[in-house]
């Protein structure tokens, strides 16, 4: 009953944004944009896309301990299935099935590999907020528009998550000792077994910490960050190009920001709904209207939906996987 009532108000929240980003915008002259959009720049950035979450699977090797060095093929197999996940399935499964195909293909601890993930989200919080402060030096960004209350609003949540995440992993990776006392005193009603287990997937969890010990690994891991930020502002710059949008170099970076502060709200498979209206928000903040800005929206969402799609059920389908059976990645340990 709660994961129905989830799945609607993430329906709702797509529905209600969607039709905020379409309301007094004339569907024909949508289409009309969108046809005589270049077809070349759609291929553009479809592989620009791919690029950058190739990027990603070479950044995740760094945060995994495995003790030894895990095959590209894997993790690119793993990030992208994830990734499509997201795309097609609800309630951001995707998160959960990325470190359960990799645990399942090289024999890990889905538990650690799940940290790790928890680890990335930091450091993408962290990169996006370097992102962020450069944007706002070379734009600054004011709050008397709708567009732009949405973006302080958005980086502030932005930063209390970052610093969250990034407070929570250090400490509890850095305080081991304390962290097992909590959870044996939490766990003490519990069954002798099911104590056990838990204490286990905590050991396996911090296991995935341990990137914070090694700061040359951390160095390279923020410049991988960089590099794969870059090609998502990169596809972002060519979408404006392909629909005749002109803005400065720098509008790749402040719609990175808007588009990744606006996919965080949840809602439907695929940020349907809440990347569009990032996008149309987005742009208002260099004035242009929705007769370019929707358009625009939905240009860049197939471009990146269909190629993270399409390249995830390939190697979905690859992995001997059906969609059916990545239920499985919220249960336990692949294993």
């Amino acid at each position: 009953m709660k994961r129905a009532i989830q799945l609607l108000l993430g329906i709702g929240v797509s529905a209600l944004c969607v039709w905020l980003s379409m309301k007094d915008v004339n569907i024909r002259e949508v289409l009309t944009a969108l046809r005589g959009a270049s077809g070349f720049g759609f291929v553009v950035v479809m592989c620009v896309t791919i690029l950058g979450f190739y990027i990603r699977a070479v950044r995740w090797r760094y945060f995994i301990d495995a003790g030894r060095r895990l095959s590209l093929d894997s993790l690119f197999s793993a990030t992208m299935i994830g990734f499509m996940a997201n795309n097609v399935l609800p309630f951001r499964l995707g998160e959960f099935v990325r470190p359960w195909v990799l645990a399942r293909r090289e024999k890990l601890s889905k538990t650690t590999l799940l940290a790790t993930v928890v680890v990335e989200r930091a450091i993408d919080m962290l990169t996006l907020l370097g992102i962020f402060g450069v944007s706002v030096l070379v734009h600054p960004i004011a709050e008397n528009t709708d567009a732009g209350r949405l973006v302080q609003w958005g980086a502030r949540v932005l930063i209390g998550l970052c610093v969250a995440l990034t407070v929570f992993v250090v400490a509890i990776e850095r305080s081991r000792t304390l962290a097992q006392a909590v959870v044996k005193r939490v766990t003490a009603p519990l069954p002798a077994a099911a104590r056990e287990r838990v204490v286990e997937m905590l050991e396996r969890f911090l296991e995935g910490l341990g990137l914070f010990r090694d700061f040359g690994k951390l160095a390279v891991v923020f410049a991988l960050s960089f590099a794969m930020f870059l090609c998502f502002a990169c596809a972002l710059s060519v979408s404006l190009w392909s629909l005749g949008i002109v803005l400065p170099w720098y509008a790749g970076l402040i719609m990175l920001v808007i588009t990744a502060i606006g996919i965080m709200v949840p809602a439907a498979p695929g940020y349907i709904g809440t990347l569009n209206i990032a996008c149309t928000a987005g742009l208002a903040l260099f004035g242009v209207g929705k007769t370019l800005s929707v358009p625009f929206s939905w240009f860049y969402f197939f471009s990146q939906w269909l190629p993270i799609t399409a390249v995830g059920l390939i190697l979905l389908n690859r992995e001997g996987l059906s969609l059916r059976s990545l239920g499985q990645a919220e249960g336990g340990e692949a294993s």
